[in-house]
């Protein structure tokens, strides 16, 4: 297993060098390290895989939610490359790989072991965020309102299902080493979409905090990848 976390371990390094090459314009660097990051987490995952003793429907499930990941990197990635005409519609195309691969990792993960009914006051609490946020014109989403509330609820659900597999410890069929990993990708996913929202859709208060909010997209995002990554070993 050493190889396996050495690789997950080298997936936020890149990510940092990502976000780093982006506030300094440097896009040809930033988009190699990005997808160094994002190719990283898939061998993570693929060598976790091997180490398997047998392939799952659960286990190839998670490479595939993984592999839309790396799919909406490569075309999140291309945007300052792009017209500016084009790249609202590339940032659309490119969050529809993660909303399908966040919907993967839902339907993967809720029915392992026993859900709590208490999970569910965590479903609101994204759309609530993004609610607050535009109220108080932090945040404009304009037309994007309804389908970026429709992809904070997902990030809640995501959150809400991975600390459901976390809270059930070592009671659960896969073991504990599981539970243990699932303690933090969905919060991570949750910061690193919302810091993607306010930097993309943010008001005038919020430029001066724009690359600082690079970071918090990046390192939150390529963690919780490796993260799911590990998993695949154990799922």
């Amino acid at each position: 297993m050493t190889a396996v976390y050495i690789l997950a371990g080298c997936c936020v390094p890149a990510g940092f060098a990502a976000a780093l090459l982006r506030n300094r314009h440097a896009e040809r660097g930033r988009l190699a390290s990005k997808l160094l990051a994002s190719l990283l987490f898939c061998a993570t995952a693929l060598l976790a895989a091997a180490q398997r003793e047998r392939m799952t429907l659960s286990a190839a499930l998670l490479l595939g939610a993984l592999l839309l990941g790396f799919i909406g990197d490569v075309l999140l990635g291309l945007d300052q490359f792009a017209p500016k005409q084009t790249r609202p519609i590339l940032f659309i195309l490119g969050g529809v790989p993660f909303f399908l691969g966040h919907i993967l990792y839902i339907v993967l993960l809720l029915p392992i072991g026993n859900f709590s009914p208490w999970l569910l006051l965590l479903l609101p609490v994204v759309p609530i965020l993004f609610a607050a946020l535009a109220r108080a014109n932090v945040i404009y989403f304009g037309k994007n309102l309804v389908p970026c509330t429709l992809y904070g609820t997902i990030l809640s659900a995501m959150m809400m299902s991975t600390l459901n597999v976390a809270r059930q410890g070592a009671a659960l069929p896969q073991g504990a080493a599981l539970a243990h990993l699932m303690f933090l990708p969905g919060i991570l996913f949750a910061l690193s979409d919302s810091s993607l929202f306010l930097r993309n859709f943010g008001g005038e208060r919020l430029q001066k905090w724009i690359p600082a909010l690079s970071f918090t997209v990046m390192l939150p995002y390529y963690a919780a990848q490796a993260i799911f990554a590990l998993s695949v070993r154990y799922i």
